[in-house]
């Protein structure tokens, strides 16, 4: 009898160490991908100096369409994952208009990152509690 309470409790310890292994890599992917994407502001800034044309980053909710540029380019970010904000635009010089963006996995966790004119340099904002649902 008591071996079997000793195993059902090793059992329960094991299983809640799983668990949370499996939220804590789940965060450590969401943060990677999250700050990769916000770094690929240079390289978006770098193409368009490069193209000497101007050009825009979208999010899933900013229409572009009404721009009248061509270079339209999105966030290196999973298909599961949505974004949230304005367009950014990034002028032919390779400067940035700045802008926020809110990136959301599919699991539901958020990253807000404002980018900042000239150089478009990411900054992750702290979101409000009462705004998300799991940071």
């Amino acid at each position: 009898m008591e071996v079997m309470v000793t195993l059902a409790i090793i059992s329960l310890v094991v299983s809640i160490a799983i668990a949370s292994l499996s939220t804590s890599m789940e965060s450590a992917r969401f943060s990677s991908l999250s700050k990769a994407a916000a770094a690929e502001m240079r390289n978006f800034r770098a193409k368009a100096l490069l193209m000497g044309q101007s050009a825009i980053i979208v999010t899933d909710t900013a229409d572009a369409s009404k721009t009248g540029i061509e270079n339209i380019w999105r966030l290196p970010l999973p298909d599961d994952w949505r974004t949230e904000g304005d367009a950014i635009g990034i002028t032919p010089s390779g400067l940035c208009l700045g802008g926020q963006i809110r990136m959301i996995s599919p699991s539901g966790r958020q990253a807000l990152y404002e980018f900042s004119p000239p150089k478009c340099i990411p900054q992750r904002l702290v979101i409000p509690p009462s705004t998300t649902e799991t940071l």
